[in-house]
């Protein structure tokens, strides 16, 4: 099932006007898409962000209602999201809308399952990718991708290649590029032991002052 967000038109543009939105506890944002006349929208920050935490980030197919749009729901998805680097604060929000026979790019999920045999054998595992680009028809669109992990051994990895064949979808990645990892625990070297440390440089027995200290004549300085 969809997750469905409302949200309501907004006319004010500009830097003032979002930063009074937000101070509002309301993210600006924009509804467009191909054929579709772009929309001011703002939504309800605490809603949205409850909405993120339920759904673990919103990929794949949103249901956006537009307080009095004639059109009702509109099927969108999340194309892009700016938050705020220190305050982890959202910004602005970017909605595509969806036709239904129109090809679209969207964020699916990935879910890892099993635990990698690497890992039961002291290695550390190791996610390059949360979620991976697709492209394909609305209908084919995945709500989630699962990918076993359970045969991955010490210093192995999957790649986006490794990933499984959708009907109708295609990855929008290098097929190289690196999902997951199991690296081996990095081994602390032993320190050498003080007197292996100095060995060298200790002078032997009864060996003169002079040669023990570099040979430097008293008085001169040494380069």
């Amino acid at each position: 099932m969809q997750a469905e967000l409302v949200v309501a038109p907004r006319e004010e543009k500009g830097k003032e006007a979002a930063k009074k939105m937000r101070h509002d506890g309301r993210i600006p944002a924009v509804l467009y898409g191909h054929g579709f006349d772009t929309i001011l929208i703002s939504l309800d920050e605490r809603s949205f962000k409850s909405l993120l935490r339920k759904e673990k980030g919103l990929h794949g197919l949103l249901n956006l209602k537009v307080e009095g749009d004639k059109e009702g729901t509109h099927t969108v998805v999340v194309k892009e999201l700016q938050r705020d680097p220190i305050k982890d604060h959202i910004l602005h929000v970017d909605f595509q809308k969806i036709r239904k026979g129109e090809e679209l790019q969207a964020e699916v999920a990935l879910h890892f399952t099993g635990e990698p045999v690497g890992v039961k054998a002291g290695g550390i595992l190791q996610h390059y990718l949360y979620s991976v680009t697709v492209a394909c028809l609305p209908k084919d669109l995945p709500e989630y991708i699962e990918l076993d992990i359970s045969g991955l051994d010490l210093k192995e990895n999957m790649r986006i290649s490794d990933l499984p064949a959708i009907e109708g979808v295609r990855y929008i990645h290098s097929p190289e590029e690196i999902v997951t990892a199991v690296a081996p625990k990095r081994v602390r070297e032993e320190v050498p032991e003080a007197e292996e440390l100095f060995e060298e440089g200790v002078p032997e027995e009864g060996a003169p002052a002079e040669a023990a200290e570099g040979g430097a004549p008293s008085g001169e300085e040494t380069e």
